[in-house]
């Protein structure tokens, strides 16, 4: 049976008045643009349901890549960072790939023993928060719809960045961010607490963006009746964003409110 016609409104905010608000407090990036359709992205996000969210996708991207959506790993060894490569990464990153050490002299795995795609490349970090291994690159083509498995280069189109780190973070962390601990939050992205005071002071930064008059944050709402709908068909409000990457198998239609 058709649960119906779903509305949501998603979080709301003045990009423009964020980013001034949030360059007072301190916040620096050389991505700008990039930041921007970050933010974009954010108010078009069902994962996104509150500041706090909010926040903490954008310190985690800060921590990660700077905000740049085309960031993949070891670009600073090619050249300019935070741009797409033509076909292939430099010689300098794709060595990298191959090295079991890392040049502080911690061992690593050979990428390349770990599978490649149909062009031939590992699956190294890339996009909004780095998203590596092939494991992690099957995982969120299934969720997000894209074939990240045989191209991995498609884990750098700025809207499947985008969507990776919403769905990853949707998954893994913003249950604690939401209950306050954000240790176990960073470690659910990290593996472990590198960069924890980085991220959180990112993080607080954000929110004191986001709880400024001038940039008039409003958190994702649900009608009524959407939250009836909901309850009867025996699915929490918590649950819904994983439903929104499942729609096209699903007989759930959104209207925007």
């Amino acid at each position: 049976m058709p649960l119906g016609k779903i509305k949501v409104a998603y979080v709301k905010f003045n990009i423009t008045q964020a980013i001034k608000v949030w360059i007072e407090n301190g916040g620096t990036t050389k991505f700008p643009k990039s930041l921007k359709q970050v933010l974009k992205y954010i108010q078009n996000d069902p994962n996104i349901t509150n500041m706090k969210e909010a926040a903490y996708l954008l310190a985690t991207a800060k921590g990660e890549s700077d905000f740049s959506l085309e960031r993949w790993e070891s670009d600073y060894v090619c050249g300019p960072v935070g741009q797409a490569y033509d076909k292939q990464p430099c010689d300098a990153a794709l060595n990298y790939y191959r090295a079991t050490r890392t040049s502080s002299g911690k061992s690593k795995r050979n990428y390349y023993d770990l599978g490649v795609d149909k062009n031939g490349l590992p699956y190294f970090g890339c996009g909004l928060i780095q998203l590596t291994g092939k494991s992690n690159y099957e995982k969120y083509s299934r969720i997000i719809g894209v074939d990240l498995v045989n191209d991995g280069d498609k884990a750098l189109i700025p809207k499947n960045s985008y969507k990776i780190a919403s769905a990853y973070l949707a998954n893994k962390t913003f249950k604690h961010v939401n209950n306050g601990d954000l240790t176990r939050a960073r470690k659910s992205v990290n593996g472990g607490t590198f960069g924890l005071d980085h991220i959180n002071k990112s993080f607080e930064r954000w929110m004191t963006v986001f709880q400024s008059p001038k940039v008039k944050f409003k958190s994702a709402s649900f009608s009524k009746t959407t939250r009836t709908i909901l309850m009867a068909s025996g699915i929490s409000v918590g649950v819904f964003s994983f439903i929104m990457f499942i729609l096209p198998s699903t007989n759930i239609r959104l209207e925007r409110k």
